[in-house]
This record gives structure tokens, C-alpha cells and sequence, in this order.
């Protein structure tokens, strides 16, 4: 039952990430929604692999954000560098979010150690299934009130047209950044570095937000 109900949350979880990826940069969520639910079971069952079987948890961010690029680039035809720039973006806000909830856990007398290494447990579970309503809700928001960039075109998308590198170069270098530290995200988290942690999902977040909202102001 400990299995069904992590890989359950898991996919609960992966799926609220990838909502509020599409979401930020207006691509629909419904479109193949049976591939987008069979991979967040399948992201979910990997990272069940690799934090209680094989335990290396400092490995399974970075792993999820391959995996998720790699989904969206070759399941649904997204351009790689518009892949990378909308899985950064959303996990660094997906990951500012699981942060002040936590923060706000350790400020009402929670154990740190106990979220930060526990895999299971209600406590856990709790701040998991929060941080997935959270998503949830904004997702809902971009989609109720319009929100998001919208320079990004709808999927599927045409190969044989290359991108603008050139006038994308914030946005190049702003998502190889964050992609950086969100893969290493979980470095600071487990060495408890979360007052550091905190700002710096913030500015990566806060780039990313700044550079596509310049990107959405241009005109093609």
C-alpha cells in the first residue's frame, strides 16, 4: 500500500508540474491527456527507483527534468529549446511554492530533517498533496483569466523552422541557468541550505518570468 500511495501522489505531483508548465506559456493541458497521465505515473514509479530503492534522491530532480523535456520534445512536438525553457520556468515555480510551504512547516515548530528526509510519512504526504492543490489552483487561474506568455507557438511543431537564437539569447541563457539550479536544487535541500534555497528559487523564477514577458512584448 506504502507504493501505491507514493507512486499515487507521485503522479498526482508530476502531473501538477506539467499543468503548470504548459499553463505559463498558454499550451493546452487536455490535448493527449491519457500520455500526459501514463507519463506522470511513469515519472512517478522512476522516482520511486530512485529515492526508496536505489537511494539517490540528489539525482531525482535533474532526472525528472530530462524526463519531462524529452516528453514534451518527442511526445508532444515541442521544440527543444521551448521545452527547456517552459520545464525551467515551471519547476522553478513549482519549487518556490514546495519551499515556503516548508519554511512556513519549520515556522510553526516542524521537524526540518523530518520533511527534507523523509520520503513517506503524513507529515510528508501532507505538504505534497498542498503543494500539488497550489499548482493545481494556479494552473486553473492562467487557464480561467488567460494568463501566460504566449510567444510560444501551439504544438505540434514545425522542425524544419529553426529558432531565433539570436533573439532569444535571454531566454537561452536564463533557462540553461535555472535548468542548472534546479538540478542541483536538491544538493542545498539536503544539506539543509533552504535559507539559500529560498532566494535563489525566487530569482530564477523572477528571470525567467522577466526575459518571457520581454520575449511576449516582441513582435515576431
Amino acid at each position: 500500500m506504502a507504493v501505491i500511495a507514493y507512486v499515487l501522489i507521485g503522479a498526482f505531483d508530476v502531473f501538477a508540474v506539467l499543468a503548470l508548465m504548459l499553463r505559463l506559456y498558454r499550451v493546452p493541458v487536455m490535448d493527449r491527456l491519457w500520455s500526459k497521465i501514463f507519463f506522470a505515473v511513469l515519472a512517478a514509479g522512476i522516482s520511486y527507483i530512485i529515492r526508496i530503492l536505489i537511494v539517490v534522491p540528489i539525482i531525482d530532480t535533474a532526472v525528472l527534468m530530462l524526463l519531462i523535456i524529452l516528453f514534451m520534445r518527442y511526445v508532444l512536438e515541442i521544440k527543444m529549446f521551448y521545452a527547456a525553457l517552459m520545464s525551467s520556468a515551471g519547476m522553478s515555480a513549482y519549487v518556490t511554492v514546495q519551499l515556503f510551504l516548508t519554511l512556513g512547516y519549520i515556522a510553526i515548530g516542524g521537524n526540518a530533517q523530518a520533511v527534507i528526509l523523509e520520503t513517506h510519512g503524513y507529515k510528508v504526504q501532507l505538504l505534497q498533496i498542498t503543494a500539488i492543490s497550489i499548482a493545481y489552483f494556479i494552473s486553473a487561474c492562467l487557464t480561467l483569466f488567460r494568463w501566460g506568455f504566449s510567444f510560444i507557438p501551439l504544438p505540434p511543431h514545425d522542425f524544419n523552422i529553426a529558432v531565433n537564437y539570436e533573439k532569444n539569447k535571454g531566454l537561452l541563457i536564463t533557462t540553461i541557468g535555472v535548468l542548472i539550479f534546479v538540478s542541483f536544487a536538491m544538493v542545498l535541500l539536503l544539506n539543509y541550505m533552504i535559507v539559500l534555497l529560498v532566494p535563489a528559487a525566487l530569482l530564477s523564477f523572477g528571470i525567467s518570468y522577466y526575459f518571457s514577458n520581454r520575449r511576449d512584448l516582441q513582435i515576431d
